[in-house]
């Protein structure tokens, strides 16, 4: 994939069915839903987006727009202010396969036809991601730019289709991130510990760790993924407050849940009444696959669904000295 070029800039539109399972699935195996998104990316001298998206999950689509200014990500629905989450990495976005970057790193491209596209010739492409995901792109014979990428015909599954589509190349676009008066510090992922408003009181979730024990490092007591240890301090308002800890789960990009596990020695999330004015704090442990980094906390509250990005957080490396500090 040697042969993709790198444009400035680029109008972008994406969509992808996805499967959700668990508690979103609201008692099925799994729920399809699609998510798609339409904007402005620019590539030099850094990643820069202005997206506008949608997610069949919600009854209004839960309308969103997102900013990208590199590894932060603004994001405001039409109600709300701007939030950002902070050390996001590129691969959190389904949409970045079709990056220059990103193709470079495929493997096994071979050429399996020629297609006019938007008034160009194309070279169709195969190829595999340094992860085993097959998907097929449309390169322009004249530039090298990538126009399109779907998943693999013979590749689909439940739970990814995707397509992506480039076009209106270097235009010099510009695109500027919301001025700081214009971020909302309660909002959900604006800062780490930031506060979550709860019918009641709040709750805060805190930076997540690689050890349900409570350290520091990274535990590899188990062969078959890694931990994720995500602590809550809940606080009582003027009445006493409700925790309950089966409101949360785990999700992947790909919508996979990952319920929490009675694992570890790390001081544990229960189930209790908290009287007015207390607080309490409390963790969840979690097993993630190896093949799975950019995680989401989902919590099923009365109020409504709450999502808060599991930021920075990266499967450790073979040194065991992944620790979390970006997160």
């Amino acid at each position: 994939m040697a042969q993709a070029s790198s444009p400035t800039d680029a109008h972008i539109t994406y969509q992808t069915h996805f499967g959700a399972e668990g508690p979103l699935a609201a008692g099925s195996r799994y729920v399809k839903k699609l998510w798609s998104g339409a904007g402005e990316i620019v590539l030099k001298p850094k990643l820069m987006a202005s997206l506008r998206e949608t997610d069949t999950f919600c009854y209004d689509l839960c309308p969103l727009n997102e900013i990208i200014d590199g590894q932060d990500r603004y994001m405001k629905s039409d109600q709300s202010s701007w939030g950002v989450d902070q050390a996001v990495g590129i691969d959190t976005y389904a949409w970045s396969a079709i990056l220059p970057t990103s193709l470079g790193q495929a493997t096994g491209g071979r050429v399996v036809g020629v297609e006019r596209i938007d008034g160009a010739d194309t070279w169709v492409i195969d190829a595999d991601m340094p992860g085993g995901q097959a998907f097929r792109v449309w390169l322009r014979q004249d530039d090298g730019y990538p126009v399109q990428l779907t998943s693999s015909p013979n590749q689909k599954t439940p739970y990814l289709d995707l397509k992506v589509n480039l076009s209106k190349f270097d235009r010099g676009i510009q695109i500027s991130i919301p001025p700081r008066n214009e971020l909302d510090p309660r909002y959900w992922g604006t800062e780490y510990n930031g506060p979550i408003p709860l019918d009641g009181g709040m709750v805060t979730i805190h930076q997540a760790m690689y050890d349900c024990n409570g350290g520091d490092y990274w535990d590899d007591s188990r062969s078959d993924g890694y931990f994720v240890l995500v602590p809550f301090t809940y606080t009582a308002g003027s009445n006493s407050l409700l925790i309950d800890p089966a409101v949360w789960t785990l999700y992947d990009t790909f919508g996979h849940p990952y319920p929490a596990e009675p694992l570890g020695s790390a001081p544990k999330l229960g189930a209790q009444q908290l009287p007015a004015g207390a607080s309490r704090s409390g963790s969840l442990c979690f097993i993630i696959p190896w093949s799975q980094d950019n995680l989401t906390i989902v919590g099923a509250l009365p109020g409504g669904l709450v999502t808060h990005f599991v930021g920075g957080l990266r499967r450790p490396d073979a040194s065991g000295t992944a620790n979390p500090l970006g997160t």
